[in-house]
This record gives C-alpha cells, sequence and structure tokens, in this order.
C-alpha cells in the first residue's frame, strides 16, 4: 500500500512539474527567441542554419543554446527536488511564518507566563514571595546605625530638657 502511494505521489508530481516546466519554457521560448518547442516548423529551422554552416555569434543564440540544453537538466532535478519536499511545511508557512514575526517582536527569552495546577497555588505564592524579597534592595547597614545615633542623641537632648 505504502508503494502504491508513493508511486501515485511520484506520479502527481511529475506530471504538475512537467506541466509547469513546460508552460514556462514554451512560453520564455516564444517571446524570447520565437521558437515553439512543439513545431517541427521550429525544429526545422534550426536544423536547415547548421546544416548550412550557421555560426553563433551572438550572446542570445548561446542563451537559446544554453535553455536548450538545460531545460531537461532542471526537469529532472527539479522533479526531484519536489519529491523531496516536505508538503505540509509548505502548506503551515503563513502559520509558521506569522509564529518567527511574534518571537522575532516579542523575543523568545522574555518572561513567560506559567500556567500550573491549583493545587499548587501555595508553593506559587512562596515562589513568588521569594522572588520579591531577592528583588528588593537591601537595607545599608550604615542608613540604620547613623538612624540609632540620631534617635539616641534626640532621646538624650529630651531628657535634658
Amino acid at each position: 500500500m505504502k508503494k502504491l502511494l508513493s508511486l501515485i505521489r511520484f506520479i502527481i508530481i511529475g506530471l504538475i512539474w512537467s506541466y509547469v516546466i513546460i508552460f514556462f519554457a514554451q512560453l520564455t521560448m516564444i517571446n524570447l527567441w520565437s521558437f515553439n518547442l512543439f513545431s517541427a516548423r521550429s525544429w526545422q529551422v534550426i536544423n536547415k542554419f547548421w546544416e548550412a554552416g550557421g555560426v553563433i555569434k551572438t550572446a542570445k543564440d548561446y542563451t537559446f543554446l544554453a535553455m536548450l540544453a538545460f531545460l531537461p537538466i532542471v526537469w529532472i532535478l527539479g522533479w526531484r527536488f519536489l519529491l523531496r519536499c516536505n508538503y505540509l511545511n509548505i502548506l503551515l508557512f503563513p502559520i509558521n511564518a506569522y509564529n518567527r514575526h511574534i518571537i522575532k517582536k516579542y523575543g523568545h527569552e522574555s518572561k513567560r507566563v506559567v500556567l500550573r495546577n491549583v493545587k499548587s497555588s501555595q508553593k506559587i505564592i512562596e515562589e513568588i514571595k521569594e522572588q520579591l524579597e531577592s528583588i528588593k534592595p537591601a537595607k545599608n547597614q550604615e542608613v540604620n546605625n547613623i538612624r540609632r545615633e540620631v534617635l539616641k542623641t534626640l532621646a538624650e537632648m529630651n531628657k535634658k530638657e
């Protein structure tokens, strides 16, 4: 069953890719060189040119021959590439792109809200208190000493009066 599905996938991808590559190749050849890939007359013109001792002179002629030479190679390599593609990733591309945008915008190392079970709410409250205590600035010991000295001095002054 798996081999049959694989064969069907191979054939469907091959048919769709063949149609696409032939369509764009035909469109390009007709627009740039007025050459129809499926016309016997176009191939006869090239054959007569070659047999009459035609010389390839311009860059346009070289690109035409390169297009004819590389068309089957691009067709086969494209088919192989499409067989290896994960189509689920292609279908989910918009969602993945949006997620990447949000992660890039807000950062992936930002503080996240973690929801836990209600049973452990006391533990969470204790953790939050500990985190708050660690954030509070420590009181400077010298300030406390100065305050005590000031209070002692004030108390002594009140006693004298």
